[in-house]
């Protein structure tokens, strides 16, 4: 039976996602996901302790977070807090997570997490030859070839790679193409990046293309019981093609377990670093716009090649980056 705290809280869940909706169009669909789910989480721990979810006060949000602190990591603690943050903006309530003893929460919980965060694995050009290597000669074979070629040359984020078109591809006279990268995490507005596909990658595009009979559209795309599937790849089956195909390459189960949807993105950058190319470079080709976190990328390459790079951009040009 329902406490009136509880039919108050359900009423208001109508409220939260009715004004959630309002945010379509205005946000991307990967924002508006994790601001649903995250706000569903709080909502569910809040009916559990029998106190109502809106409007929240500073203390039930503190004690959430030291609840929510024993499983989930820093950002996503940090994503929970956005997420009501939004929702109580959203309905003209007073934000809770504004308020100091939230402030204080949220920094004990993060105090107690002091570790490097988790890393995907680089897929660096030896690795990612041999997964080629290994995918067989049938039309998901080949779209998982184009997919790791791909996706290593243009060091898309997984969300990106699944996104690309094919309208969006320009041959170039050197044997290669340029592919617009429609819109990325740090690119709110879609303004897009230009990446580079090298000869090889071309060619595995070619072959996938023809095999699927693909002209337009999404390039990546699912394929279920032998048909191809009109929409785009769902991003998640990025980094699941990788595991399936990593086995087959013989590559040991400690690194098939560690490859992600970003492990391409972090092994081109780890090459390109290794290669010699300046952090602005490495920047450029991956759309960045922050040195820590490209830092963070190639933190496991070599560090002989690394420092010059970041030695030689001083501290006011890092500020400018940012």
């Amino acid at each position: 039976m329902l406490t009136q705290s509880h039919s108050a809280a359900l009423v208001s869940t109508l409220d939260w996602r009715a004004a959630i909706q309002r945010l379509e169009g205005a946000y991307s669909e990967h924002t508006l996901r994790s601001y649903r789910s995250d706000f569903s989480i709080f909502e569910a721990w809040c009916l559990s302790q029998g106190r109502p979810p809106l409007p929240a006060t500073p203390q039930l949000v503190a004690d959430f977070i030291a609840a929510d602190a024993v499983k989930s990591a820093s950002s996503t603690l940090k994503r929970r807090m956005a997420a009501i943050r939004k929702v109580h903006r959203l309905l003209r309530l007073p934000c809770p997570v504004d308020d100091e003893e939230v402030a204080i929460a949220l920094r004990r919980a993060m105090r107690s997490k002091r570790r490097r965060p988790r890393q995907a694995l680089g897929l660096t050009a030896a690795l990612r030859d041999q997964l080629i290597g290994a995918c067989p000669d049938t039309l998901i074979g080949r779209r998982d070839r184009a997919m790791i070629a791909i996706g290593y040359d243009t060091l898309c984020r997984r969300s990106e790679l699944v996104c690309l078109r094919l309208e969006d591809l320009t041959r170039l006279p050197d044997g290669g193409a340029k592919i617009l990268v429609r819109r990325a995490k740090n690119d709110q507005f879609g303004d897009g990046r230009w990446g580079y596909l090298s000869a090889v990658a071309l060619a595995h595009l070619d072959q996938w293309m023809e095999a699927a009979g693909i002209d337009q559209g999404p390039i990546l795309r699912a394929v279920i019981g032998g048909h191809l599937q009109p929409k785009g790849l769902l991003s998640v089956a990025v980094s699941c093609r990788l595991k399936a195909a990593a086995p087959r390459a013989g590559v040991p189960a400690p690194t098939t377990a560690a490859l992600s949807g970003h492990s391409m993105r972090v092994g081109a950058a780890q090459d390109l670093m290794t290669a010699g190319k300046s952090l602005l470079q490495i920047m450029s080709a991956g759309g960045w716009t922050s040195v820590n976190v490209v830092g963070r990328y190639v933190r496991d390459a070599d560090w002989n090649v690394w420092a010059p790079s970041i030695s030689t951009l001083g501290a006011s040009q890092n500020r400018l980056i940012r």
